[in-house]
């Protein structure tokens, strides 16, 4: 079955819950890329067994899950920019 990279990014007010929807990612293989954000590489199956569960996981309580799979022509595009904390002690040089 043909895998994709999958982009997986939630809205969830509940601490509790936020904490369940971040620890079933990592459960199937995907690492953490913002807060509320995870990518990693799923066969269909199991992206959709994942969506079923993170919706699972939400109950009644209000959230917004979105789940995004690329093909490999589109992650091959993708942009990315990342900066860490900058040194302060170089300003006014």
């Amino acid at each position: 079955m043909e895998e994709h990279t999958v982009y997986i990014f939630y809205d969830i007010e509940d601490d509790g819950i936020r904490n369940k929807i971040a620890e079933k990612c990592k459960d199937y293989g995907l690492e953490r890329i913002q807060f509320s954000g995870f990518s990693g590489i799923l066969n269909r199956n199991k992206r959709e067994e994942l969506f079923l569960r993170l919706i699972s996981l939400i109950g009644g309580k209000s959230g917004k899950i979105l789940m995004l799979p690329l093909c490999e022509r589109d992650t091959k595009v993708r942009r990315e920019f990342i900066q860490e904390g900058q040194d302060d002690s170089t300003e006014g040089r």
